[in-house]
């Protein structure tokens, strides 16, 4: 696996894109390398192009996220088959890191203490910032129904996650999935290549 990234943004069909490039990594046996932006929640297009997305106008360039080491592997590949495909890399970028920034809000202690180390024991390579979970008891609301305005626990917090980018995004995916979670778009930094 890779430990640094890119960004790629390759202009044609996106089934060709998507054929070729797992095509591709299989062919060689290499697995979760390729990672396309727009299946993974990744903020990289314009508010116009979030528009046209939504309405179900797709474009014609794609951003994918790729291992620096197979950059010039596709990229050699992509110019051997340039004629027969008609797919061009536009631009590429290396990704510095990447992050989000979450919020969260839970009224049972089971689910707090859940979130709370979700979002505190991190895998190696990730980090959060501005990381304060906040625990409210109040014995009064003892009982009460689940959707009434005072619970007898809650806990909150918001925070960002940083790291690089591939551990981001398959931790973005994990953290989706839990309830009471909110998560932001992630955000990519780059470097030059």
């Amino acid at each position: 696996m890779n430990s640094e990234y890119c960004e790629v943004v390759i202009e044609g069909s996106i089934d060709c894109i998507r054929g070729f490039v797992v095509g591709f990594l299989e062919g060689r046996g290499i697995r979760g390398e390729a990672i396309f932006e727009e299946d993974h929640h990744v903020a990289n297009e314009s508010k116009f192009g979030q528009m046209m997305r939504l309405i179900g106008v797709k474009g014609d360039r794609f951003h994918l996220i790729i291992g620096v080491g197979f950059r010039r592997l596709i990229e050699t590949a992509l110019e051997r088959r340039k004629d027969e495909l008609g797919l061009k890399i536009i631009s590429e970028r290396k990704i510095k890191q990447a992050s989000f920034v979450f919020h969260y809000r839970a009224y049972t202690k089971e689910l707090g203490d859940e979130l709370r180390a979700l979002f505190g024991d991190l895998t190696e390579g990730l980090r959060v910032s501005d990381y304060k979970p906040s625990e409210t008891l109040l014995p009064e609301g003892k009982g009460i129904e689940a959707y009434a305005p005072l619970h007898d626990y809650e806990i909150k917090a918001t925070g960002t996650i940083y790291g690089p980018a591939k551990e981001v995004i398959d931790f973005y995916g994990e953290a989706e999935h839990h309830d009471m979670v909110k998560l932001e778009s992630i955000q990519l930094e780059y470097d030059e290549i």
